[in-house]
């Protein structure tokens, strides 16, 4: 090969001699084990399953195909209608980035983000334009289209910081933080943005360049986005009036643009050339290539609709100074099945109910103690505190302070959680309950001690214990019944999940019992504490009359019942509790459910029926009296309605015990969460 003259006009390798190694490589394979891994020094096994076909189109992102995407013209002239739907599509691809997609395939499919320093509206065009079109004028490209980018761009900037700045929101969980480095105006003013959104808006409305008929289209869709763009860049809590008229106006556009037709615009207008799906070859990511379907039309008004929908709930709890109406409000989208809101959405409204140093931004920590047991029993955790101070005589003082710092942490986090995606908000309810249970610990500490005092026995201090299982009680069964709605169970678990949701909720009513005679009747937590022990009546009846139905699928095989029941209630054997003295209430018991089993098989008494129709009628009879609870009674009635449709859905149970032995539970019950109650199936027809 050194002798070789290589004549660069011929092909590569033309005049070399090469040699034939074949035989060197198979003389070295075979001293090699195959069923060994080699490495090489630097090469992990890692490296090896992160390598990628080059020109394999699903992971080489700079493999551009036998159709590549046409270079964009950013001074192509485009009609009015051409503008909205390039508008419309881009709100679409945001709220689908809001929907947890990655800006490389939503928002950044915009090719006209990376001409924004070209076709900015200052920028000299002489030596790009020929010959302007009267119907498609260039203003619409510079005035029009480059300053909504802008608009764009910075609302990304505005969402990206709320969620960056959130702990409780997780990147790649909740959303997708990846802005490939492109650059998304994050040192530009909100204001000079909305100034020339302004602009935009005043010359789409009266500019002659662009037809009457489109200028008030064109015109509310910017002010929307100007809208939008103020709503990010706003605080709620400072500004609550100003906000709501922001929501109020967004609400205004929105209406007006679905009262219009929807813009379509033929397969070959250049306003088509906007959008490149495959943009992020040319983009810094490690992300495969992947189109997402954009919603458009009366769908993609929809989501924008439901996301003005979660701002302006948040909107009415950050007037309502009350812990009960924040969770209940939180608990009620997951138990319509409405969750997960958008990120940005959950964040703002976490964010707004605790900033760090203030709930509500204007009250401490100790008053949103004090609020929580306020609203429970009518008495503030500072009147029980002193009480207990009052009466107590051990040498030692009474743990308040380790109760203090547990609920401190318990109560903001536990409002917040009702914001959690549903996943993750299980999770915490199952970290949580430990920590409810080292609380209960300290207060039955102090019952024990203040039990023969008698200026403590007509107060509500001596009934610590069970103001504290009442929050216990209800992390535990929003733990099991969200099983249900995240498909975790399988058939052989689910009769021991409802017949444990009963067993809490009859806990859970035998400590509302045990306070109701020490709360004033007629106040506000009387009404609320009752209104829940109705509601968990009808919970118990229906889990009750779902253990019966579902009791077939129990598996009798204890080496197989066994190691799934612990694997999948671990939560509640976590070594935590034994450093704890006393033992929990309600926890989950094996040995009691199987004995339970066992008798059910001699039980011909057993009527699924009895307890729906129970169920019914309890939750008819607060529905007639309008005791929708003592304040969050503006929620109430939605929770109320998906039970009774529950009763409804379950008509056709067994009625007897014959029946019961002949219904065929795989094949006739289902649970579809999309379609149905989160928590309970509905039936289906006879095969």
């Amino acid at each position: 090969m050194d002798d070789a003259t290589v004549d660069m006009s011929e092909l590569p390798g033309e005049g070399l001699v090469f040699e034939d190694v074949t035989g060197v490589f198979a003389n070295a394979s075979q001293e090699m084990d195959p069923e060994k891994m080699y490495f090489m020094e630097g090469f992990t096994l890692m490296d090896a399953m992160s390598a990628f076909e080059i020109g394999e189109p699903r992971l080489d992102t700079g493999y551009a195909g036998e159709n590549p995407s046409e270079p964009l013209n950013p001074f192509t002239p485009l009609l009015p209608e051409e503008v909205c739907w390039i508008l419309d599509r881009t709100l679409a691809t945001e709220m689908e980035w809001h929907s947890g997609n990655m800006l490389a395939h939503t928002v950044f499919t915009l090719t006209y983000i990376y001409e924004l320093g070209v076709i900015d509206e200052d920028y000299r065009l002489s030596d790009f334009l020929t010959e302007e079109d009267p119907q498609r004028p260039i203003e619409l490209i510079t005035g029009v289209l480059g300053p909504y980018i802008q608009g764009v761009l910075k609302c990304v900037d505005l969402t990206w910081r709320e969620l960056r700045n959130n702990e409780l929101i997780h990147d790649s969980e909740d959303w997708q933080s990846d802005q490939c480095e492109v650059p998304v105006l994050e040192g530009v003013p909100v204001s000079f943005i909305i100034e020339k959104l302004q602009n935009a808006a005043n010359f789409a409305g009266m500019s002659s360049k662009i037809p009457e008929v489109w200028r008030q289209p064109l015109r509310t869709r910017i002010l929307l986005r100007k809208t939008l763009l103020e709503i990010y860049d706003m605080d709620v809590c400072k500004h609550h009036g100003e906000y709501q008229n922001l929501l109020n106006r967004a609400r205004e556009c929105l209406e007006y643009i679905t009262s219009e037709p929807d813009v379509q615009v033929p397969d070959d207008s250049p306003a088509r050339a906007a959008f490149d799906p495959y943009i992020s070859r040319r983009l810094n990511t490690c992300v495969p290539v992947r189109i997402v379907p954009v919603v458009t039309g009366e769908m993609n008004w929809s989501i924008l609709r439901s996301f003005l929908d979660g701002l302006q709930e948040m909107t009415l709890l950050v007037v309502h100074h009350h812990l009960s109406i924040w969770e209940v409000c939180g608990k009620l989208r997951i138990w319509l099945n409405e969750a997960p809101r958008p990120a940005y959405v959950r964040s703002v409204t976490q964010s707004s109910f605790y900033n760090g140093l203030l709930v509500l931004d204007q009250f401490s920590l100790a008053w949103a103690l004090d609020q929580l047991f306020s609203e429970a029993t009518g008495y503030t955790w500072s009147d029980i505190v002193a009480t207990v101070k009052k009466a107590w005589t051990q040498p030692a003082p009474p743990p308040i302070l380790q109760i203090e710092r547990k609920l401190y942490k318990l109560v903001i986090h536990g409002v917040k959680s009702s914001w959690f995606n549903p996943p993750r908000r299980r999770r915490y309810l199952m970290k949580a309950v430990v920590e409810w249970h080292e609380v209960y610990d300290f207060c039955v500490a102090i019952a024990d001690a203040l039990r023969f005092k008698p200026d403590v026995q007509d107060h509500i201090a001596s009934k610590l214990p069970q103001i504290i299982s009442l929050f216990r009680l209800e992390a535990i069964r929003e733990i099991v019944l969200a099983g249900f709605q995240l498909e975790l169970y399988t058939p052989e678990e689910r009769p021991h999940a409802y017949y444990y949701t009963s067993r809490v909720v009859e806990t859970h009513i035998e400590c509302c019992d045990e306070l109701l005679p020490f709360i004033a009747g007629g106040s506000k937590p009387f009404q609320e504490m009752t209104h829940q022990r109705q509601v968990l009546q009808a919970i118990g009846s229906l889990s009750n009359a779902m253990f019966l139905i579902t009791a077939p699928l129990v598996s009798f095989d204890w080496d197989q019942t066994r190691p799934g029941f612990y694997r999948r209630y671990k939560w509640a054997y976590r070594p935590d509790y034994d450093r704890i003295r006393t033992p929990p209430l309600a926890h989950p018991d094996l040995y009691e459910f199987m004995r339970l089993c066992m008798d059910l098989i001699h039980d011909e008494e057993s009527s699924p029926q009895i307890h729906i129709q129970y169920a019914e009628a309890t939750l008819k009879e607060v529905l007639a009296t309008k005791n929708t609870g003592g304040w969050a009674d503006q929620w109430m009635p939605e929770r109320l309605k998906g039970l009774v449709g529950v009763c409804s859905q379950l008509k056709e149970v067994p009625t007897s015990p014959e029946e019961l032995d002949s219904f065929d539970v795989r094949r006739r019950l289902k649970w579809d969460p999309a379609t149905t109650h989160p928590w309970f199936p509905a039936v289906l027809p006879p095969i």
